[in-house]
């Protein structure tokens, strides 16, 4: 069953699927509903698809599911990400969302009977982060609504930024290694060293920047981690700096649960009875 349907109108992916007038130049495959040829897992409609490309909770459907021998098992894994939008506790938490296709999602959360101890906290959704959930699948509700009725705490995490500067962030991820703020690349190994060890991992000490138009020059130096994450790098204390400023600040605590979503493999998921699933969670970092 194709995902992505006809009356349903959505925001197109960046690789162009879904966009009718688009004049798609394929560089061998041509994306589809279950292709997509962006890196990107966040940026990619496949691994992190459309509400109206999840399946819904009854009805298992491609390319996520497949029936095999009798009985549907998963093949793939993805996720449902979208940018907060509104926050509702009335009854039980809701938090409305806007997905990179421009859907509005309600998202109800049922968190009573779960054991597991959640991977995110109610006092980080606010207008503005973006929400990331594993699995996440249709739901009918009894007010004639369709959402997601979220019943699992560590399959989900609430990033402290716009759902722009996550997909931006992970993209750094993928990429070759750069610089997080420049995008200068290094022709030497990237050094383990954090740049600072403070509290605070930007240097207080500003007189060791760099200039800024000494950009060519820091590109030639070693790139170096942040000395909280471990994960982003920069060429330069100055990039530290400003990037910090900007929003590493907010997602250094949170760079985690990227990388984990970077290394996890989407495509070749080990396939399991429904059952069964899900096998992830974002607690195990």
């Amino acid at each position: 069953m194709s995902r992505w349907a006809n009356d349903v109108s959505i925001k197109p992916c960046s690789c162009g699927f879904g966009d009718k007038e688009a004049n798609i130049m394929p560089t061998g495959r041509e994306p589809a509903f279950d292709y997509c040829p962006n890196i990107n897992k966040l940026d990619n409609h496949v691994d992190c698809p459309s509400f109206d490309g999840v399946c819904h909770e009854d009805q298992p459907c491609e390319p996520y599911w497949r029936m095999i021998k009798g009985s549907f098992k998963q093949i793939r894994r993805w996720c449902l990400m979208g940018e907060i939008e509104n926050v509702n506790y009335f009854n039980h938490p809701k938090l409305t969302i806007r997905t990179r296709f421009d859907e509005k999602v309600t998202v109800h959360f049922y968190l009573e009977e779960d054991n597991n101890i959640p991977t995110f906290s109610f006092n980080d959704a606010l207008i503005g982060h973006t929400v990331l959930i594993m699995y996440a699948e249709k739901h009918d509700f009894l007010d004639m609504s369709t959402g997601v009725r979220q019943v699992d705490g560590d399959l989900v995490v609430i990033f402290k930024c716009s759902m722009e500067t996550l997909i931006k962030t992970f993209g750094s991820m993928m990429a070759p290694p750069g610089c997080f703020q420049c995008g200068a690349k290094s022709p030497s190994p990237t050094q383990n060293s954090p740049l600072e060890k403070n509290e605070n991992p930007v240097s207080v000490d500003q007189s060791s920047h760099v200039d800024e138009n000494s950009q060519l020059a820091s590109a030639s130096l070693p790139l170096k981690k942040c000395s909280k994450c471990q994960i982003a790098l920069y060429c330069s204390k100055l990039c530290q700096t400003q990037h910090w400023k900007d929003c590493h600040k907010n997602l250094c605590s949170s760079m985690k649960y990227l990388q984990l979503l970077r290394e996890l493999d989407f495509t070749t998921s080990t396939v399991m009875s429904r059952k069964k699933c899900p096998p992830f969670s974002f607690g195990i970092v």
